[in-house]
């Protein structure tokens, strides 16, 4: 293995300089064999030995079992970590493949298997090997997007780093770094690295953009990245002091808007809040599309019947000078939690079962109503009370998350507040913006990034 030093056109310290390591016993590395992740490592490798005291390294890499040729390169990063003298795993995604969506399934189970791994190294910090084009290529793929009615906010691309469910960030320092300047890297330090051969399969839509993409191009949408960044930061913080001023979330299961003081936001403000709204006391991971905040927003501007419209698995009520968002009865679901599962149950409430008994849930609906009022317990708006999860065991009701009741829990279940929207996957472009939310529904905040968020490019 070459010496660490003598770092061939590279500063290990000027890129990494962003990143707090102060406080961690060590760092996950995702090392697939291929020259951009290789290039982090060696990286890495050369920032720890110009410093007295670094986080362990540990390398991992994920073999999804899609190519004959992934095991080897698993052996190759194996190698060249045991000549580094630092720890390698490699992980399998076991059981069946699915027939479509082959990508995104795979970047789930990757994410997943790599958080396994921090939580056994003790880590929250998993380093990706991410690339300015990789980067470019996003943002040219999430144009296509948006000319088709997708979201603007993507358009800021990937993030320096993100948190993965609420617990370990997923930190991407080579965004401002070419693949060619990293391999150029790799080069001059005779590493080899291995090409995974659907990088120049043009069935796939990113190969299809790398290959069209010139010079030129890159440098300018470089320029866009930042703007779109910039512009996202600033709706983001808008967008929080109207939930601040604005808004009201009432035991996580109803929210009010203050009308008087809505009224004067801006459209694109308004539009981004309805739609966090939206997704949260609906349940859901994305945010609605702009037609159905849009759709929303009309009906807020109204001064004509219906009061109430269903729109993105919500009610939307008006009342006089406020307006009501709380989930509609329709597609609720019915689950079971075993004894030491934990399932995240429509998308809005995290509920776990240390019990000896199997416990169904499902929604409050009249029964729960009839519970909560045997119970002695306030109603405070019975509409969106019939969509709280109400926990059975032995065939009765024995609670209703419809308050913030802690006390009536049985013994062994916990139930908590999940916001779909932020908690398996945040962005560190919206910690703001997921803040603002954790603080409307009475919830922890959100871990802050161990990185300056300011995208370099």
């Amino acid at each position: 293995m070459p010496p660490i030093n003598a770092e061939p056109g590279l500063d290990p310290a000027g890129i990494f300089d962003a990143i707090n390591f102060d406080g961690l016993k060590s760092v996950i590395v995702a090392v697939s064999g291929g020259s951009d992740s290789l290039a982090l490592l060696y990286l890495l490798l050369a920032l720890r030995g110009s410093r007295q005291s670094f986080p362990e390294l540990i390398a991992v890499t994920i073999d999804h079992g899609l190519r004959p040729e992934s095991a080897e390169e698993a052996r190759h990063v194996s190698g060249l970590c045991k000549e580094a003298g630092i720890p390698h795993r490699t992980l399998n995604w076991t059981g069946a493949k699915p027939d479509t969506g082959i990508s995104a399934k795979a970047r789930d189970v990757r994410y997943r298997l790599l958080c396994d791994a921090a939580r056994d190294a003790g880590t929250d910090m998993i380093l990706t090997g991410h690339t300015l084009d990789d980067q470019i290529e996003t943002f040219v793929m999430r144009s296509a997007r948006g000319r088709e009615g997708g979201s603007e906010r993507g358009l800021a691309a990937m993030a320096p780093a993100t948190l993965l469910v609420r617990e370990i960030w997923l930190v991407r320092p080579l965004l401002g770094i070419s693949r060619e300047t990293l391999r150029e890297y790799l080069r001059g330090r005779d590493v080899a690295w291995c090409d995974d051969p659907s990088n120049e399969n043009p069935k796939y839509e990113r190969v299809q953009v790398r290959k069209a993409l010139r010079d030129d191009d890159r440098e300018q949408i470089q320029v866009e990245i930042g703007e779109k960044i910039a512009k996202r930061r600033a709706l983001n913080a808008k967008t929080a002091q109207v939930f601040r001023h604005c808004v009201t979330v009432d035991h996580g299961i109803c929210a009010t808007i203050s009308m008087a003081n809505w009224v004067e936001q801006e459209a694109d403000v308004q539009r981004l809040a309805i739609g966090v709204l939206l997704a949260t006391i609906g349940g859901q991971a994305f945010l609605p599309p702009a037609d159905i905040c849009d759709k929303a927003l009309q009906h807020l501007s109204s001064s004509v019947p219906p009061r109430r419209m269903t729109i993105a698995r919500c009610i939307l009520e008006l009342k006089k000078g406020k307006a009501l968002i709380y989930r509609e009865m329709r597609s609720m679901p019915e689950m079971t939690v075993e004894p030491s599962e934990t399932v995240i149950w429509d998308g809005r409430y995290r509920i776990s079962n240390c019990s000896d008994k199997s416990l169904k849930i499902v929604a409050c609906g009249a029964k729960g109503l009839h519970f909560l009022r045997e119970s002695g317990l306030p109603n405070p708006h019975g509409a969106s009370v019939q969509s709280s999860p109400a926990l059975i065991l032995d065939g009765r009701i024995v609670h209703v998350r419809a308050l913030n009741d802690h006390a009536k829990l049985p013994n062994g279940i916990s139930v908590s507040r999940h916001l779909a929207l932020f908690d398996h996957i945040l962005s560190g472009y919206d910690e703001l913006l997921a803040q603002s939310a954790a603080e409307l529904f009475q919830l922890h905040g959100y871990k802050h990034p161990p990185v300056n968020q300011i995208n370099k490019n």
